[in-house]
């Protein structure tokens, strides 16, 4: 570490999930020196702390509460920027663990996000026991075998298409603009075929819960 600059204590960027010491680059006191008869004076407040990611340069921000009686190491922000990325319930580890590689290459390659989210595609259809030996041939036999509706299959394929444009560098080259519009699609696909039916099973738990402790509930 350079002589002079500051770090944090290891944090995970939101970014790109990168789990390391962040460089503290800025930092603002809101604070207020609170002056006393029997003793004295002492300052507190909110202290707001810029960091900066080492692996993709992405800015950080936290805040917390301190006062001049804390040492240095005691004072630990809370992460108030970005927000913080809300996962898709319900993902079997094998996705989960194709969908979490391809987050945290999201804002440093568009081409690499879009190859590695079609790996969701193919970890999806292989834990649905899709038939086929292309990707798109098991996408269209999840779509016949009802495992998710015709136009989010269609969805799929259009991932996929994108997928195949990041992979080669001779169909062209997607940008941070096509970033939301991958993640959306991959987000649809994933959240029907494993949060809806989760969230379905949840409901009608609710209300096998609700009938067992009021009878009169059935007849309503």
């Amino acid at each position: 570490m350079s002589k002079g600059v500051t770090y944090s204590e290891e944090i995970e960027c939101r970014r790109c999930q990168n789990f390391a010491a962040m460089r503290v680059i800025g930092s603002v006191s809101d604070t207020i020196t609170h002056y006393r008869e029997d003793g004295p004076p002492d300052e507190s407040g909110t202290i707001y702390q810029v960091l900066s990611c080492p692996k993709c340069g992405e800015v950080t921000i936290r805040s917390g509460f301190w006062h001049d009686g804390m040492d240095r190491e005691d004072w630990h922000g809370k992460v108030i920027y970005p927000n913080e990325k809300k996962g898709v319930e319900g993902l079997p580890a094998s996705v989960e663990k194709e969908f979490r590689a391809a987050e945290q290459v999201s804002t440093i390659s568009a081409n690499a996000y879009a190859v590695l989210l079609g790996r969701v595609l193919d970890a999806v259809c292989d834990d649905r026991n899709a038939n086929g030996d292309i990707l798109h041939k098991r996408l269209e036999d999840l779509a016949t075998r009802n495992e998710i509706p015709k136009n989010l299959a269609d969805m799929a394929h259009k991932l996929r298409q994108l997928r195949n444009v990041g992979a080669h560098a001779d169909l062209g080259e997607l940008t941070d603009d096509e970033v939301p519009v991958l993640a959306a699609l991959c987000q649809a696909v994933l959240e029907y075929v494993y949060s809806a039916p989760m969230q379905v099973a949840r409901v009608e738990q609710l209300l096998e819960n609700i009938k067992a402790k009021s009878p009169e509930a059935e007849c309503a």
